[in-house]
């Protein structure tokens, strides 16, 4: 009678150390250099936070921030006050995406390092309500991203109605549809990058085709999967699953 086959002891798995800060800067500049230049100078980290909060310890975000404002553009209160209200502004999108924790993490790491004339204190969200005007902004910008291919997907939610709702009222009525600290190009990098990061295929495709469809060139929609690919290696993350911009061009109009 064969043994049956050894398996290594839990207690005996090793596992890889976390990455430096040298190695998180060395990202940082990789991330900055290759970013779509179509697309400017000032959205390259929306990738890096979309990405790094999930897929490694979200206290990088904290290295992440050291080393934005230490670039010349970050030199003042002011425009310190701006860059966190972006920063924070994706970490709340990305809250529908992956979850509370991880972002609720990176931003108390910034606030750790954060000096006090840096600080902003003003509230985004202070007076929404759902319903009305913040539900139509919602099926609207669902509209833009989905298309014709809302239809199918209203027809899962008919035997799921809260998993419906929630998509109208909540993840596009209060957190993707509102544009009013980052806009609908910026929008869709963080959601596209926070998507592909999860090694989600449906999703992926969905989101590949919304990119294209608020605007994004499809040179530019590879150039942004080709960084979170950089940023999945620095985590150690798969990203085998995701199609391509080019698989879904032919269904883009």
């Amino acid at each position: 009678m064969s043994s049956a086959p050894m398996t290594k002891d839990l207690d005996e798995v090793t596992y890889p150390p976390d990455r430096t800060l040298e190695e998180a800067h060395a990202l940082f500049r990789e991330i900055e250099a290759t970013f779509p230049k179509g697309l400017g100078d000032d959205k390259w980290y929306l990738i890096v936070i979309a990405t790094i909060t999930y897929g490694s310890e979200p206290s990088h975000i904290a290295d992440l921030y050291t080393y934005l404002i230490s670039l010349p553009q970050y030199a003042t209160p002011e425009s310190r006050q701006a860059l966190v209200r972006r920063i924070r502004e994706a970490l709340v999108k990305l809250t529908s995406l992956i979850g509370v924790c991880k972002p609720l993490l990176a931003i108390w790491a910034i606030g750790e390092i954060e000096r006090e004339e840096d600080k902003d204190f003003s509230f985004s969200r202070e007076g929404w309500q759902a319903g009305g005007e913040s539900l139509e902004r919602g099926k609207d910008w669902l509209g833009r991203i989905y298309k014709h291919n809302m239809t199918a997907i209203d027809k899962k939610f008919e035997s799921h109605k809260d998993f419906g709702w929630i998509s109208y009222y909540i993840t596009y009525g209060l957190y993707l549809s509102d544009h009013t600290i980052l806009g609908p190009i910026e929008t869709e990098i963080v959601v596209l990058s926070g998507i592909l990061i999860q090694n989600l295929p449906k999703e992926s495709m969905f989101h590949l085709r919304g990119a294209r469809r608020v605007g994004i060139s499809m040179e530019d929609v590879e150039g942004i999967q080709v960084c979170c690919e950089r940023v999945a290696k620095f985590c150690r993350a798969r990203m085998d699953k995701v199609p391509r911009v080019a698989d879904v061009e032919h269904d883009v109009a």
